[in-house]
């Protein structure tokens, strides 16, 4: 008859249950880390708002108001490893909520750095036949722009 130790079999379990717990802890250190605002993912869906500016990320749409100027951009952006970004969408340059000139084709570039992200909007003004550049511009995520106030 041949007894079989049982100190494997304990051992098995001891290093299932230390895996277990190590994979635990790293899963909670990514929930609290700004994994969203990671290079190589995604502008993080929500709010980021600065002094003239206020950027709305979802999956489907970001929209943009720089002053009392907005655009669209479709889609969720992309974010390269450095935390670029390029999207394609249209610009509204009318002062106002009145949309006097229409939507133009735009891009909106920008860069992500922890929770700032720095855009930049390139239209090309359909009248005028010429690209109008607008920004710099800086947000925080999770707040709500500052000084928009637009006439009617």
């Amino acid at each position: 008859m041949r007894i079989r130790s049982r100190r494997g079999a304990g051992h098995r379990i001891v290093a299932s249950f230390a895996m277990l717990a190590f994979a635990m802890a790293a899963l909670a250190a990514c929930a609290n880390s700004n994994a969203a605002m990671s290079p190589g993912t995604h502008l993080a869906f929500g709010e980021w708002g600065g002094d003239h500016v206020d950027v709305v990320a979802s999956q489907t749409q970001t929209n943009v108001l720089l002053g009392c100027m907005s655009g669209v951009f479709s889609g969720n952006i992309p974010l390269d490893a450095n935390g670029r970004f390029i999207a394609n969408g249209t610009w509204n340059l009318s002062i106002g909520p009145v949309r006097l000139d229409g939507n133009m084709p735009a891009q909106l570039s920008g860069q992500v750095s922890g929770r700032t992200v720095t855009i930049a909007v390139a239209v090309y003004d359909t009248v005028t036949k010429q690209v109008t550049s607008l920004g710099p511009q800086s947000a925080e995520f999770g707040k709500p722009s500052v000084g928009q106030v637009c006439p009617l």
